[in-house]
């Protein structure tokens, strides 16, 4: 195997635990990597200011892909350096198609959230409580009209995203969308639907972010759990999947580790990037 230089990995299911925190021992993993000279890089379906401070703050994490693959940004230099967004047309007619279901709106747009004040204000009617609801309410502007919102604001849409109460209506909802064949639809949470550019992905954002730093994809290494991980699992040089993630994932890893639990990534880590 290559030496693995740059380490991306998804954080919900995959770095973070299920109290959303890592270890000790998890940094100091991270840490001794990054001080070894290997990148560490969240790939996250988040907005770079959703990634937690404790990682956004940790030496060596200078890059994030965030957005599912539509957007990399350089927190040193403070500067996006690749971007793949959702034209005007795309994010309005992807919007209005969500409206024949029974689910939430809401965009990523230039690094900000905005949802619709009857889908901000009644979260718990789609099954959203906890830490994902206080994710939601951190990161997202309350708008009266989404789709007028984009009319005015069509620049720098990152991501759509839809959260739904019935989880058959949101599988077959997935189908749909992809069937229209204007965008890529994922998902990261087992209550929502991720849509993002066609063509846009982690697999993308990882293979962008090698080649900005001139390292060859064979000595690339990424961490993921679930659908929207797929691609950036597919393109890495080494595919690592937690024990915990989906069953299609852990068919094309190249290594199924410990679960997000069992500090999953650091083992991960320790066994093929610093030994």
């Amino acid at each position: 195997m290559s030496q693995i230089k740059l380490v991306t990995m998804d954080l919900d299911g995959t770095l973070l635990n299920d109290q959303k925190q890592i270890s000790e021992h998890t940094r100091e993993v991270l840490e001794e990597a990054a001080r070894r000279g290997v990148h560490i890089v969240p790939a996250t379906g988040r907005i770079y200011k959703a990634i937690p401070d404790f990682i956004r703050n940790l030496e060596g994490v200078r890059y994030a892909v965030c957005c599912n693959g539509a957007t990399i940004y350089d927190a040193l230099e403070d500067k996006i350096i690749y971007k793949n967004h959702i034209p005007k047309e795309t994010a309005l007619s992807l919007l209005r198609k969500l409206t024949e279901y029974n689910c939430t709106r809401d965009i990523y747009r230039n690094g900000q959230g905005y949802m619709e004040g009857k889908f901000y204000n009644h979260l718990e009617d789609f099954d959203i409580k906890g830490q994902q609801k206080d994710l939601i309410l951190r990161t997202r502007q309350e708008v009266g009209d989404l789709e007028a919102y984009v009319e005015e604001n069509s620049d720098g849409i990152e991501k759509i995203s839809a959260f739904f109460g019935d989880l058959e209506e949101r599988k077959r909802v997935m189908k749909e969308l992809s069937d229209l064949e204007i965008a890529s639809v994922s998902t990261a949470l087992f209550n929502n639907v991720e849509i993002t550019q066609l063509g846009c992905d982690k697999g993308d954002g990882i293979t962008q972010l090698a080649k900005h730093l001139s390292i060859p994809i064979e000595e690339t290494m990424a961490c993921g759990d679930a659908d929207n991980d797929t691609f950036m699992i597919r393109a890495a040089g080494f595919g690592v999947v937690m024990e915990n993630g989906m069953d299609e994932l852990k068919d094309i890893a190249d290594f199924v580790t410990k679960s997000n639990e069992e500090d999953g990534v650091a083992y991960a880590i320790e066994r093929f990037v610093l030994n």
